[in-house]
């Protein structure tokens, strides 16, 4: 048996990020799901991790539906506690819910996914020479995300919309903006992005593939994990 933890940027459970790598986790695994923002009121998670201009941000929904941005720096603090804890609970690996860039994470002894690396590093060696659009959340995250991709060649083009929207004519509007830009595969850059909105660019005329980061961290993970 194989346990492993599910540890989100939000608050635990995020059904909707994990499912598509649940289905490749072997049959006999034991999922544990757990949060940086568990315990964590509006007032606590605001004081915490306060968004300073000019400094990379994140975004994810809590158990009560809203959703919140978050300073980078501050979650990767909060991120390394919850690793420790799952490690010293003695998981196998640990599967980060976020495509952001925490560099200085550790495990002292489970398998740590970091699905930043994964997708990156997928793209680059299947979709080698093609151009390429990403969509992630926010407008204050294409810097970053220009930085993450930048060994993507050639370059990828940027567009934003949230996951977490409350109909999809963001996202499609900027799919066909990323498509009539040349961009002949999609990367849907957020773990909020789910199957469903794969689907939806597809039933929205969207012809090239769509790729989502959950999709690309279970079609890896669970391999690792047989």
């Amino acid at each position: 048996m194989r346990n492993v933890g599910f540890l989100t940027i939000g608050q635990a459970p995020r059904h909707d990020i994990s499912e598509a790598i649940e289905r490749a986790l072997p049959e006999s695994s034991a999922v544990r799901h757990a949060g940086a923002l568990d315990g964590l009121g509006r007032t606590e998670i605001a004081d915490r991790f306060a968004v300073a201009s000019g400094r990379p941000t994140l975004i994810t929904r809590l158990t009560s539906g809203d959703v919140v941005t978050l300073d980078e720096a501050a979650m990767q603090e909060a991120l390394q506690e919850s690793i420790d804890t799952l490690d010293s609970e003695g998981v196998d690996a640990i599967v980060l819910l976020c495509t952001g860039d925490f560099p200085s994470l550790r495990s002292q002894r489970a398998l740590l996914i970091e699905p930043d690396v994964l997708v990156t590093s997928y793209v680059s060696a299947v979709l080698r020479g093609l151009p390429v659009g990403v969509i992630v959340p926010l407008p204050e995250q294409v810097p970053a995300a220009r930085d993450k991709w930048q060994g993507v060649s050639p370059p990828p083009e940027f567009a934003t919309a949230s996951p977490y929207a409350d109909d999809d004519a963001e996202l499609l509007t900027a799919a066909k903006k990323l498509v009539e830009h040349g961009a002949r595969a999609l990367v849907l850059d957020c773990m909020g992005y789910a199957d469903r909105h794969r689907k939806a660019l597809r039933e929205g005329g969207v012809a090239v593939p769509v790729l989502t980061s959950s999709g690309i961290t279970g079609a890896l993970t669970g391999p690792l994990l047989t």
